[in-house]
């Protein structure tokens, strides 16, 4: 194989209650890094000064690495870094290199940000250049703390309808901003490439050079069916790991091992993987997460590799 993929967990989406609540998420950290399992955990930002300490120095005292996602709060601002308004443009850009401050007070290692809703074919071309120059300046400013700068690419026409969308499309895009950004890369997650119809290992395939961490997130694809769209919804459990989305532990296990034959991308110390499930209030957050942990440990298994 020419990388390691190590386990890591989004914590902020499976403790989503817990968002604004940050000493209860300083418990899920301590609790999940006794685990031994993770290697990277995802989390949200932490505002107090006395918590983001108490962060940090748990990451470090158990050799951690982390990241996290400045979209719940650019979204609750009803902000985007790709709005053809440029006082709008510029409020984005200035809240994420806030949040980033924060962030690598918190000893975070990737920061990621929102592309925004796509404004439809006549106005795309420019917002994807002024998304390009938000990430370049974010990037820039990142770069003094040592932190890499992540995007996700959504659908564009399915659910989310946001403006980085098709990996053929995206990773011509990208390219670009990779070669102005160099600590810029992309965020794969398999729901929302299966809910734009790209065959998954195609999709892998173009996101390879760029492609700093991805999520295993399931979905239902049929849009006749209820719950159909990127919802986070709980992953399939033993001893069935039968599921009404795609994503069972086999499918799973070929995007694990189609990963591991990339070389790793340049820039990147390490590449994690974390399923993404979503955690709502009065669910057992804590057995969402075995859960987690037993679909990541039989993906592993069956792509025949090492979690550690």
């Amino acid at each position: 194989m020419a990388q390691k993929i190590l386990p890591g967990a989004h914590l902020l989406e499976m403790f989503m209650p817990y968002r604004s609540h940050e000493t209860k998420m300083i418990g899920v950290l301590e609790k999940a890094a006794d685990l031994g399992f993770y290697k990277n955990m995802e989390l949200g930002i932490f505002f107090d000064r006395e918590n983001r300490r108490t962060v940090r120095n748990i990451l470090e005292a158990n050799g951690l690495n982390a990241t996290t996602f400045s979209t719940p709060w650019v979204k609750d601002d009803h902000l985007s870094l790709a709005d053809l308004d440029e006082g709008r443009r510029r409020k984005a850009v200035d809240l994420c290199k806030k949040l980033a401050d924060l962030a690598a007070e918190t000893g975070y290692s990737n920061f990621g940000v929102p592309s925004g809703d796509d404004p439809g074919p006549v106005f795309r071309g420019l917002a994807k250049l002024a998304l390009k120059d938000s990430m370049v300046e974010i990037a820039e400013h990142l770069k003094q703390y040592g932190m890499n700068l992540t995007i996700e690419p959504l659908d564009r026409y399915v659910f989310k309808k946001q403006l980085i969308g098709p990996m053929e499309e995206t990773a011509v895009w990208f390219k670009e901003v990779k070669e102005a950004a160099p600590n810029a890369y992309i965020h794969w997650d398999s729901a929302h490439e299966a809910l734009g119809g790209i065959d998954l290992m195609e999709s892998l395939e173009l996101a390879a050079p760029y492609m700093g961490q991805f999520h295993l997130c399931d979905a239902i694809t049929d849009s006749r069916e209820a719950c159909f769209g990127d919802l986070h919804m709980d992953v399939a459990r033993a001893p069935e790991w039968t599921t009404e989305g795609f994503l069972t532990p086999e499918v799973g296990a070929e995007i694990l091992r189609k990963a591991a034959s990339f070389d790793k991308p340049e820039g990147m110390p390490q590449v994690y993987v974390a399923v993404e499930v979503l955690g709502h209030p009065g669910d057992d957050l804590w057995l969402k997460e075995q859960n987690v942990r037993a679909f990541l440990t039989r993906c592993f298994e069956l792509a025949g590799l090492e979690l550690a």
